[in-house]
């Protein structure tokens, strides 16, 4: 976090980490897999090329083949299409991040001027 902090200001970075404080380093480990797994294999082009083309490729193959094919092409089409929509709503997840933070520096900023103006108006004052 950037700037000053509020103690009438909670960060959203802070409620995350109370979150992920009780998870298992298990958990942990099987997101960089995932995320390593999406990155290199799973949303490439290639992985939806042969998704689409093995089963164009079966169509003039017998009725249990192109059943066969069928089936694992979807599970294939699957595989690449849920991990490219995982990245999209990661990103779409950075991008709330950032807004939390700007919001929170503006809630920060606003709590701060209100005690300033708050301890200025109930300070001392001279009554002659």
């Amino acid at each position: 976090m950037t700037g000053p902090q509020h103690p009438a200001v909670t960060h959203p970075q802070d409620l995350l980490a109370e979150l992920a404080a009780g998870r298992a380093t298990a958990a942990a480990w099987n997101e960089r897999l995932l995320a390593w797994l999406t990155d290199h294999i799973l949303a490439s082009v290639i992985t939806f090329d042969v998704a689409l083309v093995v089963p164009l490729a079966a169509i003039p193959a017998p009725g249990p083949v192109k059943l066969t094919v069928g089936v694992v092409s979807g599970s294939w089409f699957q595989l690449w299409a849920l991990p490219a929509l995982q990245r999209t709503q990661q990103a779409a997840e950075r991008q709330r991040a950032a807004k939390a933070d700007v919001d929170h520096q503006a809630l920060t900023h606003i709590a701060t001027v209100v005690d300033e103006i708050h301890a200025a108006l109930t300070g001392p004052h001279d009554r002659t």
